[in-house]
């Protein structure tokens, strides 16, 4: 019998493999730099660029399902000496707290797109609001991540 995965198991499969490719590429343009560098003494301006705003958008969806996997660093010593249920009560009401930052990178980051969107990068001529897109990304998967742990913790699977 074939499993049916959820829509949320395919949308993190998804988001993991987009991490996973935009890794690839940089490590491939980061090895290419190097050898250009080193042997051909003839690094081009543009792969740094392109690295380091590769790295950013790993960086910011990287954090994002952090928020899902629940691998931040958490001080929980004090919630497991509550009761179960109150556990879950605080369990809702941080994951509503970080969904309100996430609201607030995706109005935020929504403003910096808008006013970096004519200023173009120095080595690439892309303009900078690519780079800053990815704070309101993070912050529409913070969302749906945090609903998703919220309705977990209301079902009591957590």
């Amino acid at each position: 019998m074939v499993e049916r995965r959820s829509v949320y198991a395919w949308f993190n499969t998804g988001i993991k493999w987009f991490l996973a490719i935009l890794m690839m590429i940089i490590a491939a343009l980061t090895f290419y730099q190097v050898i250009m560098r080193y042997a051909f003494n003839r690094a081009p301006s543009w792969s740094e660029e392109l690295v380091r705003f590769l790295f950013v958008w790993c960086t910011f969806v990287a954090a994002a399902i952090g928020i899902k996997e629940g691998i931040h660093i958490g001080i929980d010593a004090l919630v497991r000496l509550l009761p179960k249920n109150m556990q879950r009560i605080l369990r809702i009401l941080v994951q509503g707290i970080v969904m309100f930052f996430g609201s607030c990178m995706i109005y935020y980051g929504w403003k910096v797109i808008v006013m970096t969107s004519r200023q173009p990068s120095p080595a690439l001529g892309l303009p900078m609001s690519y780079v800053y897109a990815s704070i309101p990304v993070m912050g529409v998967l913070i969302l749906i991540y945090g609903s998703q742990e919220i309705l977990k913790s209301l079902k009591g699977l957590a």
